[in-house]
Protein backbone atom coordinates (compact mmCIF):
# COMPACT_ATOMS: atom_id res chain seq x y z
CA UNK A 1 0.00 0.00 0.00
CA UNK A 2 2.58 2.61 1.18
CA UNK A 3 4.83 1.74 -1.82
CA UNK A 4 1.65 2.13 -4.27
CA UNK A 5 1.07 5.79 -2.76
CA UNK A 6 4.84 6.60 -3.11
CA UNK A 7 4.11 5.43 -6.76
CA UNK A 8 1.32 7.67 -7.34
CA UNK A 9 2.59 10.42 -5.81
CA UNK A 10 5.62 10.28 -7.91
CA UNK A 11 3.47 10.02 -11.16
CA UNK A 12 1.26 12.77 -9.95
CA UNK A 13 4.19 14.98 -9.53
CA UNK A 14 6.13 14.24 -12.58
CA UNK A 15 2.93 14.94 -14.59
CA UNK A 16 3.24 18.34 -12.70
CA UNK A 17 6.30 19.12 -13.39
CA UNK A 18 5.70 18.57 -16.94
CA UNK A 19 2.88 20.46 -17.25
CA UNK A 20 4.54 23.68 -15.36
CA UNK A 21 8.08 23.01 -17.86
CA UNK A 22 6.51 22.45 -21.14
CA UNK A 23 7.14 25.84 -22.58
CA UNK A 24 10.66 25.85 -21.75
CA UNK A 25 11.08 22.29 -22.95
CA UNK A 26 9.35 23.22 -26.49
CA UNK A 27 11.25 26.17 -26.53
CA UNK A 28 14.86 24.27 -26.22
CA UNK A 29 14.11 21.63 -28.59
CA UNK A 30 16.93 22.40 -30.74
CA UNK A 31 19.55 21.92 -28.00
CA UNK A 32 21.18 18.53 -26.96
CA UNK A 33 21.57 16.92 -23.70
CA UNK A 34 21.63 14.19 -21.73
CA UNK A 35 18.74 11.63 -20.78
CA UNK A 36 15.72 13.17 -19.09
CA UNK A 37 13.86 10.70 -16.34
CA UNK A 38 10.30 11.48 -15.27
CA UNK A 39 10.56 14.69 -12.12
CA UNK A 40 14.32 13.64 -11.34
CA UNK A 41 15.63 14.91 -14.66
CA UNK A 42 19.17 14.64 -15.33
CA UNK A 43 20.40 14.05 -11.61
CA UNK A 44 22.56 11.92 -12.07
CA UNK A 45 24.84 14.03 -13.84
CA UNK A 46 24.97 16.25 -10.89
CA UNK A 47 25.14 13.41 -8.67
CA UNK A 48 28.65 12.13 -9.67
CA UNK A 49 30.21 15.69 -10.02
CA UNK A 50 33.07 16.68 -7.70
CA UNK A 51 35.40 18.77 -6.58
CA UNK A 52 38.06 16.63 -7.92
CA UNK A 53 36.46 14.92 -11.45
CA UNK A 54 34.65 18.32 -12.47
CA UNK A 55 37.05 19.34 -14.84
CA UNK A 56 37.33 15.68 -16.83
CA UNK A 57 33.62 15.53 -16.27
CA UNK A 58 33.15 18.68 -18.11
CA UNK A 59 35.31 17.83 -20.54
CA UNK A 60 33.56 14.26 -21.30
CA UNK A 61 30.02 16.44 -21.05
CA UNK A 62 31.40 18.86 -24.21
CA UNK A 63 32.49 16.26 -26.39
CA UNK A 64 29.14 14.56 -25.79
CA UNK A 65 26.28 16.79 -26.39
CA UNK A 66 28.30 20.24 -27.32
CA UNK A 67 28.93 23.26 -26.27
CA UNK A 68 25.70 24.81 -26.09
CA UNK A 69 23.11 22.08 -24.14
CA UNK A 70 20.49 22.26 -21.49
CA UNK A 71 20.56 19.56 -18.45
CA UNK A 72 17.19 19.54 -16.60
CA UNK A 73 17.05 18.79 -13.13
CA UNK A 74 13.77 18.46 -11.41
CA UNK A 75 12.08 21.64 -12.93
CA UNK A 76 15.52 23.63 -13.34
CA UNK A 77 16.60 23.76 -16.96
CA UNK A 78 20.34 24.66 -16.93
CA UNK A 79 22.34 25.37 -19.91
CA UNK A 80 25.89 24.73 -19.75
CA UNK A 81 28.06 26.94 -22.14
CA UNK A 82 31.71 26.86 -23.47
CA UNK A 83 30.62 28.46 -26.67
CA UNK A 84 31.97 31.97 -27.45
CA UNK A 85 29.30 33.30 -29.82
CA UNK A 86 26.52 32.47 -27.36
CA UNK A 87 28.28 33.97 -24.66
CA UNK A 88 29.12 37.06 -26.41
CA UNK A 89 25.65 37.85 -27.14
CA UNK A 90 24.56 37.27 -23.66
CA UNK A 91 27.29 38.81 -21.84
CA UNK A 92 26.84 42.06 -23.68
CA UNK A 93 23.35 42.19 -23.25
CA UNK A 94 21.98 45.17 -20.84
CA UNK A 95 18.74 43.30 -19.99
CA UNK A 96 20.03 39.93 -18.68
CA UNK A 97 22.41 41.01 -15.74
CA UNK A 98 20.78 38.96 -12.98
CA UNK A 99 23.28 36.26 -11.57
CA UNK A 100 21.17 34.04 -9.72
CA UNK A 101 24.12 32.47 -7.36
CA UNK A 102 21.60 31.18 -4.36
CA UNK A 103 24.67 29.70 -2.98
CA UNK A 104 25.98 32.38 -1.62
CA UNK A 105 22.48 34.71 -0.70
CA UNK A 106 22.44 34.03 2.91
CA UNK A 107 26.11 36.27 2.76
CA UNK A 108 25.98 38.25 -0.24
CA UNK A 109 22.62 39.51 -0.22
CA UNK A 110 22.78 43.27 -0.90
CA UNK A 111 25.81 43.55 -2.55
CA UNK A 112 26.99 43.72 -6.01
CA UNK A 113 26.74 40.22 -6.69
CA UNK A 114 23.23 40.11 -6.02
CA UNK A 115 21.94 43.40 -6.99
CA UNK A 116 19.24 43.52 -9.60
CA UNK A 117 19.63 44.48 -12.94
CA UNK A 118 18.38 48.24 -12.22
CA UNK A 119 20.82 48.67 -9.17
CA UNK A 120 24.01 47.32 -11.25
CA UNK A 121 24.59 50.98 -13.50
CA UNK A 122 24.46 52.74 -9.67
CA UNK A 123 26.74 49.89 -7.89
CA UNK A 124 29.23 49.44 -10.51
CA UNK A 125 29.92 53.27 -10.59
CA UNK A 126 30.16 53.30 -6.99
CA UNK A 127 33.24 50.69 -7.35
CA UNK A 128 34.57 52.64 -10.35
CA UNK A 129 34.51 55.84 -8.01
CA UNK A 130 36.88 54.13 -5.60
CA UNK A 131 39.12 53.41 -8.38
CA UNK A 132 39.70 57.03 -10.09
CA UNK A 133 43.13 58.09 -10.28
CA UNK A 134 43.81 60.03 -6.61
CA UNK A 135 42.19 57.06 -4.81
CA UNK A 136 43.87 54.45 -6.77
CA UNK A 137 47.44 55.58 -6.41
CA UNK A 138 46.90 55.52 -2.47
CA UNK A 139 45.46 52.54 -2.86
CA UNK A 140 48.40 51.44 -5.01
CA UNK A 141 50.81 52.58 -2.38
CA UNK A 142 48.72 50.73 0.37
CA UNK A 143 49.61 47.53 -2.14
CA UNK A 144 53.18 48.27 -2.33
CA UNK A 145 53.65 48.39 1.99
CA UNK A 146 51.98 45.10 2.25
CA UNK A 147 54.69 44.12 -0.80
CA UNK A 148 57.01 44.27 2.05
CA UNK A 149 55.60 41.85 4.43
CA UNK A 150 54.89 40.05 1.34
CA UNK A 151 59.17 39.69 1.39
CA UNK A 152 59.20 39.53 5.13
CA UNK A 153 57.52 35.87 4.69
CA UNK A 154 58.85 34.52 2.16
CA UNK A 155 61.99 35.36 3.14
CA UNK A 156 61.30 32.98 5.93
CA UNK A 157 60.44 30.07 3.28
CA UNK A 158 63.97 30.69 1.44
CA UNK A 159 65.99 27.93 1.43
CA UNK A 160 63.26 25.37 2.73
CA UNK A 161 62.68 22.37 0.31
CA UNK A 162 59.15 22.58 -1.28
CA UNK A 163 56.07 24.74 0.64
CA UNK A 164 52.48 25.65 -0.38
CA UNK A 165 52.50 29.09 -1.13
CA UNK A 166 48.76 29.31 -0.55
CA UNK A 167 49.99 29.49 3.19
CA UNK A 168 52.04 32.68 2.49
CA UNK A 169 49.96 34.74 -0.33
CA UNK A 170 46.33 34.36 1.15
CA UNK A 171 46.40 35.80 4.58
CA UNK A 172 48.23 38.88 3.26
CA UNK A 173 45.68 39.35 0.55
CA UNK A 174 42.81 39.10 3.13
CA UNK A 175 44.56 41.67 5.65
CA UNK A 176 44.98 44.06 1.97
CA UNK A 177 41.42 43.37 0.78
CA UNK A 178 40.10 44.03 4.44
CA UNK A 179 42.20 47.26 4.61
CA UNK A 180 40.97 48.58 1.11
CA UNK A 181 37.09 48.06 2.24
CA UNK A 182 36.44 48.53 5.48
CA UNK A 183 40.02 51.07 5.78
CA UNK A 184 41.19 49.49 9.26
CA UNK A 185 43.39 46.28 9.55
CA UNK A 186 41.56 42.97 10.38
CA UNK A 187 41.36 41.92 13.83
CA UNK A 188 41.84 38.57 14.20
CA UNK A 189 38.36 37.37 15.42
CA UNK A 190 37.65 38.93 11.60
CA UNK A 191 40.38 36.87 10.17
CA UNK A 192 39.35 33.40 11.07
CA UNK A 193 35.58 34.24 10.65
CA UNK A 194 36.50 35.43 6.97
CA UNK A 195 38.63 32.74 6.17
CA UNK A 196 35.99 30.19 7.99
CA UNK A 197 33.16 31.12 6.52
CA UNK A 198 35.01 31.43 2.26
CA UNK A 199 35.94 27.43 3.32
CA UNK A 200 32.43 26.68 4.15
CA UNK A 201 31.00 28.17 1.40
CA UNK A 202 33.61 25.89 -0.86
CA UNK A 203 32.54 23.08 1.11
CA UNK A 204 29.25 23.61 0.09
CA UNK A 205 29.63 23.86 -3.67
CA UNK A 206 28.70 21.02 -5.54
CA UNK A 207 27.65 18.88 -2.67
CA UNK A 208 24.11 17.61 -3.37
CA UNK A 209 23.84 18.30 0.67
CA UNK A 210 23.88 21.49 1.06
CA UNK A 211 24.01 23.31 -2.32
CA UNK A 212 20.10 24.00 -2.56
CA UNK A 213 18.43 25.72 0.19
CA UNK A 214 15.79 23.29 1.35
CA UNK A 215 18.16 20.31 1.35
CA UNK A 216 21.06 22.07 3.44
CA UNK A 217 18.40 23.54 5.60
CA UNK A 218 17.30 19.41 6.32
CA UNK A 219 20.04 17.81 6.37
CA UNK A 220 22.89 20.00 7.43
CA UNK A 221 21.83 21.86 10.71
CA UNK A 222 25.09 21.92 12.39
CA UNK A 223 27.05 23.34 9.40
CA UNK A 224 23.55 25.80 8.83
CA UNK A 225 24.00 26.91 12.65
CA UNK A 226 27.74 27.58 11.93
CA UNK A 227 27.12 29.36 9.10
CA UNK A 228 24.83 31.56 10.23
CA UNK A 229 27.11 32.75 13.10
CA UNK A 230 30.12 33.42 10.88
CA UNK A 231 27.63 35.46 9.05
CA UNK A 232 26.30 37.44 12.21
CA UNK A 233 30.05 37.89 13.58
CA UNK A 234 31.29 39.38 10.32
CA UNK A 235 28.62 42.04 9.92
CA UNK A 236 28.51 42.69 13.70
CA UNK A 237 32.14 44.06 12.73
CA UNK A 238 30.88 45.68 9.95
CA UNK A 239 28.45 47.50 12.14
CA UNK A 240 30.47 48.95 14.81
CA UNK A 241 32.73 50.33 11.92
CA UNK A 242 29.66 51.97 10.23
CA UNK A 243 29.00 53.31 13.70
CA UNK A 244 32.60 54.34 14.77
CA UNK A 245 32.69 55.84 11.17
CA UNK A 246 29.13 57.73 11.22
CA UNK A 247 30.61 59.21 15.15
CA UNK A 248 34.08 60.07 13.69
CA UNK A 249 32.30 62.37 10.58
CA UNK A 250 29.72 63.88 13.50
CA UNK A 251 33.42 64.53 15.59
CA UNK A 252 34.82 66.39 12.74
CA UNK A 253 31.76 68.01 11.73
CA UNK A 254 31.58 69.80 15.20
CA UNK A 255 35.67 70.37 14.69
CA UNK A 256 35.12 72.27 11.48
CA UNK A 257 32.47 73.90 13.02
CA UNK A 258 35.01 75.64 15.71
CA UNK A 259 37.46 76.28 12.67
CA UNK A 260 39.88 73.49 13.41
CA UNK A 261 41.87 72.01 11.36
CA UNK A 262 41.51 67.32 10.83
CA UNK A 263 44.01 65.22 9.25
CA UNK A 264 41.75 63.53 6.39
CA UNK A 265 42.29 59.56 5.94
CA UNK A 266 45.16 58.27 3.79
CA UNK A 267 42.60 56.26 1.48
CA UNK A 268 39.11 56.45 0.64
CA UNK A 269 37.87 52.95 1.58
CA UNK A 270 34.82 51.34 -0.54
CA UNK A 271 32.97 51.65 3.16
CA UNK A 272 33.41 55.39 3.08
CA UNK A 273 32.16 55.56 -0.11
CA UNK A 274 28.90 53.77 0.48
CA UNK A 275 28.69 55.92 3.81
CA UNK A 276 29.02 59.30 1.70
CA UNK A 277 27.05 58.45 -0.59
CA UNK A 278 24.04 57.67 1.75
CA UNK A 279 21.53 55.99 0.32
CA UNK A 280 22.49 52.15 1.03
CA UNK A 281 20.98 50.61 4.57
CA UNK A 282 23.20 48.79 6.75
CA UNK A 283 21.80 45.28 5.04
CA UNK A 284 23.43 46.66 1.63
CA UNK A 285 26.56 48.02 3.16
CA UNK A 286 27.52 44.57 4.94
CA UNK A 287 26.55 42.75 1.76
CA UNK A 288 29.03 44.85 -0.28
CA UNK A 289 32.00 44.62 2.26
CA UNK A 290 31.60 40.59 2.07
CA UNK A 291 31.28 40.45 -1.86
CA UNK A 292 34.27 42.54 -1.98
CA UNK A 293 35.92 40.95 0.98
CA UNK A 294 35.24 37.37 -0.42
CA UNK A 295 36.09 37.98 -3.77
CA UNK A 296 38.79 40.03 -3.57
CA UNK A 297 40.59 37.49 -1.08
CA UNK A 298 39.91 34.46 -3.12
CA UNK A 299 40.30 35.62 -6.32
CA UNK A 300 43.15 37.49 -6.04
CA UNK A 301 45.12 34.76 -3.70
CA UNK A 302 43.78 32.09 -6.23
CA UNK A 303 45.71 34.06 -9.46
CA UNK A 304 48.98 35.22 -7.34
CA UNK A 305 49.84 31.46 -6.53
CA UNK A 306 48.33 30.56 -9.84
CA UNK A 307 50.92 33.15 -11.40
CA UNK A 308 54.17 32.13 -9.05
CA UNK A 309 53.77 28.73 -9.84
CA UNK A 310 53.79 29.14 -13.53
CA UNK A 311 56.64 31.69 -13.23
CA UNK A 312 58.89 28.75 -11.17
CA UNK A 313 57.47 25.98 -13.78
CA UNK A 314 58.79 28.80 -16.68
CA UNK A 315 62.69 29.81 -15.93
CA UNK A 316 62.80 31.87 -19.35
CA UNK A 317 59.34 33.94 -18.18
CA UNK A 318 60.76 34.45 -15.07
CA UNK A 319 64.17 35.54 -16.15
CA UNK A 320 62.50 38.21 -18.85
CA UNK A 321 60.27 39.27 -15.84
CA UNK A 322 63.38 40.09 -13.69
CA UNK A 323 65.18 42.03 -16.72
CA UNK A 324 62.07 44.14 -16.92
CA UNK A 325 61.64 44.78 -13.42
CA UNK A 326 65.01 46.15 -12.84
CA UNK A 327 64.72 48.50 -15.70
CA UNK A 328 61.25 50.02 -14.52
CA UNK A 329 62.79 50.76 -10.77
CA UNK A 330 63.40 54.13 -10.11
CA UNK A 331 64.42 55.81 -6.46
CA UNK A 332 60.24 55.68 -6.02
CA UNK A 333 59.78 51.90 -6.68
CA UNK A 334 58.22 49.97 -9.41
CA UNK A 335 56.59 52.35 -12.51
CA UNK A 336 54.00 49.70 -12.87
CA UNK A 337 53.21 51.07 -16.51
CA UNK A 338 56.28 49.83 -18.02
CA UNK A 339 56.13 46.39 -16.20
CA UNK A 340 54.16 44.94 -20.23
CA UNK A 341 55.73 41.56 -19.58
CA UNK A 342 54.64 40.75 -16.06
CA UNK A 343 51.11 41.87 -16.88
CA UNK A 344 51.22 39.31 -19.55
CA UNK A 345 51.97 36.51 -17.56
CA UNK A 346 49.28 37.93 -15.47
CA UNK A 347 46.79 37.58 -17.88
CA UNK A 348 47.81 34.52 -19.39
CA UNK A 349 47.42 33.37 -16.07
CA UNK A 350 43.90 34.03 -15.88
CA UNK A 351 43.17 33.07 -19.36
CA UNK A 352 44.75 29.16 -18.55
CA UNK A 353 43.06 29.52 -14.72
CA UNK A 354 40.47 31.53 -14.44
CA UNK A 355 39.87 31.87 -10.51
CA UNK A 356 36.03 31.88 -10.90
CA UNK A 357 35.53 29.02 -13.72
CA UNK A 358 31.67 29.82 -14.02
CA UNK A 359 29.94 32.89 -14.93
CA UNK A 360 25.95 32.97 -14.11
CA UNK A 361 23.13 34.28 -15.65
CA UNK A 362 19.25 33.36 -14.56
CA UNK A 363 16.81 34.55 -17.40
CA UNK A 364 14.03 36.45 -16.26
CA UNK A 365 12.42 36.63 -19.61
CA UNK A 366 13.11 35.03 -23.05
CA UNK A 367 16.35 35.95 -23.95
CA UNK A 368 16.61 35.43 -28.32
CA UNK A 369 19.87 34.25 -29.69
CA UNK A 370 21.48 33.50 -33.42
CA UNK A 371 24.03 30.64 -33.83
CA UNK A 372 25.98 29.49 -36.31
CA UNK A 373 25.67 25.67 -35.03
CA UNK A 374 22.65 25.07 -33.60
CA UNK A 375 20.54 27.62 -35.50
CA UNK A 376 18.54 30.88 -34.08
CA UNK A 377 15.85 30.63 -31.02
CA UNK A 378 15.02 31.57 -27.62
CA UNK A 379 16.17 30.52 -24.24
CA UNK A 380 13.30 30.63 -22.00
CA UNK A 381 12.43 32.68 -18.92
CA UNK A 382 13.87 30.71 -15.38
CA UNK A 383 16.51 29.29 -17.44
CA UNK A 384 19.77 29.38 -15.81
CA UNK A 385 22.62 29.47 -17.54
CA UNK A 386 26.66 28.79 -16.69
CA UNK A 387 29.15 29.86 -18.86
CA UNK A 388 32.70 27.61 -18.91
CA UNK A 389 35.36 29.92 -19.00
CA UNK A 390 38.10 27.06 -18.50
CA UNK A 391 37.06 25.27 -21.05
CA UNK A 392 36.16 28.31 -23.27
CA UNK A 393 39.61 30.14 -22.65
CA UNK A 394 41.36 26.80 -23.76
CA UNK A 395 39.51 26.26 -26.96
CA UNK A 396 42.30 25.36 -29.67
CA UNK A 397 39.81 26.43 -32.29
CA UNK A 398 40.42 30.34 -31.11
CA UNK A 399 43.93 30.45 -30.56
CA UNK A 400 46.99 28.06 -31.25
CA UNK A 401 48.38 25.94 -28.67
CA UNK A 402 45.61 27.26 -26.24
CA UNK A 403 46.75 24.74 -23.60
CA UNK A 404 50.75 26.34 -23.40
CA UNK A 405 51.46 29.12 -21.00
CA UNK A 406 52.63 31.59 -23.52
CA UNK A 407 52.61 35.08 -21.99
CA UNK A 408 53.93 36.38 -25.26
CA UNK A 409 50.33 36.59 -26.30
CA UNK A 410 49.54 39.36 -24.87
CA UNK A 411 51.90 41.33 -25.66
CA UNK A 412 51.65 40.85 -29.86
CA UNK A 413 47.73 40.04 -30.49
CA UNK A 414 46.08 39.55 -27.13
CA UNK A 415 43.24 37.31 -26.92
CA UNK A 416 40.12 38.50 -25.72
CA UNK A 417 39.71 37.34 -21.88
CA UNK A 418 36.69 36.51 -20.33
CA UNK A 419 38.09 36.24 -16.80
CA UNK A 420 36.83 39.73 -15.56
CA UNK A 421 33.78 39.41 -17.61
CA UNK A 422 32.06 41.22 -20.65
CA UNK A 423 29.56 43.72 -21.14
CA UNK A 424 27.76 46.13 -18.64
CA UNK A 425 28.22 43.58 -16.09
CA UNK A 426 32.48 43.07 -16.21
CA UNK A 427 34.20 43.54 -13.33
CA UNK A 428 34.43 47.32 -12.24
CA UNK A 429 37.39 46.77 -10.61
CA UNK A 430 39.90 45.12 -13.64
CA UNK A 431 42.48 46.97 -13.84
CA UNK A 432 43.17 48.22 -10.32
CA UNK A 433 43.55 44.52 -9.67
CA UNK A 434 45.81 43.54 -12.25
CA UNK A 435 47.94 47.07 -11.01
CA UNK A 436 47.35 44.98 -7.64
CA UNK A 437 48.85 41.61 -8.10
CA UNK A 438 51.95 43.62 -10.18
CA UNK A 439 52.95 45.88 -7.50
CA UNK A 440 53.17 42.42 -5.18
CA UNK A 441 54.64 40.38 -7.49
CA UNK A 442 57.61 43.23 -8.55
CA UNK A 443 59.54 43.17 -5.67
CA UNK A 444 59.13 39.22 -4.67
CA UNK A 445 60.63 38.60 -8.18
CA UNK A 446 63.32 41.11 -8.05
CA UNK A 447 64.56 39.31 -4.78
CA UNK A 448 63.62 36.03 -4.96
CA UNK A 449 64.20 33.23 -7.48
CA UNK A 450 61.07 31.01 -7.51
CA UNK A 451 62.25 27.35 -8.03
CA UNK A 452 60.05 24.61 -9.71
CA UNK A 453 59.91 21.81 -6.59
CA UNK A 454 56.86 20.19 -5.15
CA UNK A 455 54.41 18.22 -7.10
CA UNK A 456 52.71 19.51 -9.93
CA UNK A 457 49.17 20.88 -9.55
CA UNK A 458 45.81 18.90 -9.27
CA UNK A 459 42.97 21.08 -10.15
CA UNK A 460 39.58 21.42 -8.46
CA UNK A 461 37.11 23.13 -8.29
CA UNK A 462 35.36 24.69 -4.97
CA UNK A 463 33.28 27.62 -5.86
CA UNK A 464 36.78 28.71 -6.97
CA UNK A 465 39.43 26.91 -9.21
CA UNK A 466 42.20 25.75 -6.96
CA UNK A 467 44.74 22.46 -6.57
CA UNK A 468 43.69 19.69 -4.19
CA UNK A 469 47.96 19.57 -3.08
CA UNK A 470 48.12 22.91 -2.66
CA UNK A 471 50.67 25.55 -5.10
CA UNK A 472 53.73 23.67 -4.34
CA UNK A 473 57.12 25.41 -5.15
CA UNK A 474 60.17 26.54 -3.59
CA UNK A 475 62.87 29.62 -3.62
CA UNK A 476 65.74 30.80 -2.76
CA UNK A 477 67.51 34.46 -2.45
CA UNK A 478 68.74 35.93 -5.40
Amino acid sequence: MILTSMFVCFCVASAINFLKTRRQRKTIKNLKGPFTWPLLGSMHKLLLLTPKNFFHRSSTYLAKYGKFSRCWVFHRLFIPVADRELAHQLLHHEQYLETGNELMQDWLDGGILMCRKDEWPQRHQLLSKLFEQQNLMRLLELSRYQAVQFELKFTEMANREVFNVWDVVSPLVMDLMVMITCGVRPTEDYTVALKSLSELYRQRFLSAQSANRFTFWLTCPFMRRRQKRLIKQLNANHMQLINQNRLQWQMQEQTKANCYTIDAKYHQSLLDSLLLQGDHTEKEICGELNTCNYFGYLLCSTTICFALVMIARHPSVQMRCLEEIKKARDSAGWDLQRLPFLESVIMETLRLYPPQVILGRELSTDFPYTHSVVGNGNLPAGAEIYINLFEMQRNEELQLKAEHFQPERFLENPPELLSFGLGPRSCPARQFTVSLIKSLLAPILEKFEFLPFGDALQLDLQLILGSRNGFQLALKER
